[in-house]
């Protein structure tokens, strides 16, 4: 155990600790051999994971040794009002509340026989403060009990429900998720918070998901859902046309194979039923909206109501406490600027908000202005890849830096929201690009040229833009409903075209942006690209990354997890300033 834990107060004994223990699993001596918890940590998964781990991936291996004391507060050189570089006295806390459990507990796997009141209820369930205290100090741990209820208001006895927790301060804001949430798979979760800044903190807790919905989940999960979704493709032959049905798997009856070999691109259409119109005439590609309404056909009743009723709901609480600077042993933070040297592996708190601005837990971010931001794009060249979120950051530059940049004229026949486009400085001698990133590719009113679509993997590949490049890229909005098992071979081609770019151009750069929250307006949204779902494909995307030590990362999820403004696919422009500050950090101060 840590040195924390060995000179803690003997007030906390033996006896407190077991009684607390009680208090917190509240259930009888004889039930508890069911617990089994399980660490929110997100460490990255296979391509498939099974539904019998639904969040968590990894568990921390548990001692037997009950006697423990828990740690003590923290104390501090000098007094301020926020710290950046806390220790990690979460993970003593973790390893403490997962002491002497029973490993003999099964998590829900079906759904079967389940009726919606005995779901898990957002209004029932309950939230409270563990151990509270009058009086908190800066980098202490807070701990907050769920204890999940069904409609009948009865006490749930399995876990998996898939929560999303913050501690926060309205103005200015200030905001951390979770360090770990335990899941004991008995309906009670622990979540764990560093107390990072002083003043009145909050807390909020979100039901997701109910666990019930997780068969549900699992599904897209697979890629079964992905088989049922069609777009539309046009072929043309002079005055004749017509739209059949495309997807990225082959379908039944004569076919155009359309698909990109090269970069894990497949994509089959239906054969023209005019004879005038071969499989060389595909020139437009189009979204069939729906095709996407129809798979709300295919869901369970019980699946329907979970989607539209206990999906992204506020648990209600009244839980806040104070926190102070009491001054003594942490030396104010002399973090080094942000630098690039490899993607996380797993999904863990990275950062936090401290009066409107993002802190990373471990580096200093620069705070860039139009004037300083392009004196560091002088004589670069960045190429953004990817879809509408990355589009957001030439967007940005676009509009805010429109002093320094030129939007070049678009080649005739392109979509400025599709690319290409690009931004040209002849003063500062610097550009920006963007390009959006192969099928699958979905969009409202969407009508794309065939000729306009470029895969990754054949653009880092192509050479065109040269050594002197930063290239920018972000996969997954359009791939959620392709399941893993696609995503993951797509990531293998970009990965190695990656590969390939850095060993010829070492003075070469690239950044990749990672998946951030989004809201579920409609059922079809919710069963394509469910929050569990896009947070199992991150985890992979960093898990395939890791050991990749020079490439740089943005870690969207953790940002917009916590940030003050309502879930988007497109976050609000103040989050994609924190986004362009890392980047510009990364390239001008590491």
């Amino acid at each position: 155990m840590s040195s924390i834990l060995k000179t803690v107060s003997s007030i906390i004994g033996v006896v407190t600790f077991i009684c607390l223990f009680e208090f917190f699993i509240g259930l009888e001596n004889e039930s508890r051999k069911e617990f089994l918890p399980h660490v929110f940590l997100f460490e990255s998964p296979e391509v498939i994971q099974e539904i019998e781990e639904p969040v968590a991936s990894s568990t921390t291996e548990l001692s037997n040794d009950s006697s423990r004391k828990l740690p003590g507060n923290i104390s501090k050189v000098t007094q301020r009002s926020h710290a950046q570089d806390c220790p990690k006295n979460w993970e003593d806390y973790a390893e403490i509340y997962q002491a002497g459990i029973n490993n003999g507990s099964k998590p829900f796997t079906s759904a079967d026989g389940v009726s919606y009141s005995e779901t898990t209820s957002p209004k029932y369930s309950t939230i409270a403060i563990l151990d509270k205290r009058a009086v908190y100090n800066l980098c202490d741990v807070l701990l907050v009990r769920i204890q999940s209820r069904d409609w009948n208001n009865s006490p749930k006895t399995y876990g998996g429900d898939f929560f999303r927790s913050k501690i926060f301060h309205e103005k200015p804001y200030s905001a951390a998720s979770e360090d770990a949430m335990i899941d004991f798979l008995n309906g009670t979760y622990l979540a764990l918070f560093t107390l990072r800044w002083t003043g009145e903190i909050k807390v909020r807790v979100q039901l997701i998901h109910p666990v019930e919905t997780l068969p549900q989940m699992r599904l897209t999960l697979s890629g079964k859902v992905g088989r049922n979704i069609t777009f539309l493709g046009e072929f043309v032959s002079g005055n004749i046309y017509e739209d059949v049905n495309c997807r990225m798997y082959e379908m039944p009856g004569p076919v155009c194979n359309l698909s990109n070999p090269r970069t894990h691109g497949p994509w089959y259409c239906q054969r023209p039923s005019d004879s005038r119109l071969s499989c060389e005439d595909w020139r437009y590609h189009k979204m069939s909206k729906a095709t996407f309404l129809k798979l709300e056909d295919y869901i369970t009743p019980l699946s329907r109501k979970l989607l539209t009723k206990s999906q992204m709901v506020d648990i209600k609480n009244s839980c806040k406490i104070k926190v102070v600077d009491s001054g003594s042993s942490i030396a104010p933070s002399t973090l080094p600027f942000c630098t690039m040297n490899r993607v996380p592996n797993g999904v863990h708190t990275s950062g936090h908000f401290y009066q409107d601005t993002w802190y990373p837990d471990n580096c200093r971010l620069a705070s860039y202005t139009p004037e300083s931001g392009i004196k560091c794009l002088r004589n670069k060249t960045v190429v953004i890849l990817g879809d509408s979120t990355t589009r957001q950051i030439y967007t940005f530059f676009l509009e805010k830096y429109k002093k320094y940049f030129k939007e070049l004229p678009l080649p005739e026949g392109a979509i400025r929201r599709y690319g290409r486009t690009s931004l040209e400085s002849t003063t500062y001698n610097a550009s920006v690009h963007f390009g959006f990133h192969g099928l699958p590719r979905a969009g409202n009113s969407l009508v794309l040229r065939t000729d306009f679509i470029e895969f990754i993997a054949d653009r880092l590949n192509s050479r065109r833009d040269g050594c002197n490049v930063i290239y920018v890229i972000s996969v997954w909005a359009h791939f959620i409903s392709c399941g893993q098992e696609f995503y993951h071979t797509r990531l293998l081609s970009i990965k190695s075209a990656i590969e390939g770019f850095l060993d010829r151009c070492p003075e070469g750069k690239v950044i990749i942006k990672g998946a951030n929250t989004k809201s579920h307006r409609a059922l079809w949204i919710s069963i394509v690209s469910s929050e569990w779902n896009i947070l199992k494909h991150e985890m992979l995307l960093r898990s395939l990354f890791q050991n990749e030590t020079r490439v740089g990362f943005i870690d969207v999820w953790d940002i917009t997890k916590v940030q003050p403004y309502p879930d988007n696919v497109h976050p609000n422009e103040k989050i994609v300033k924190q986004l362009i500050d890392r980047i510009l950090t990364y390239l001008c101060k590491s």
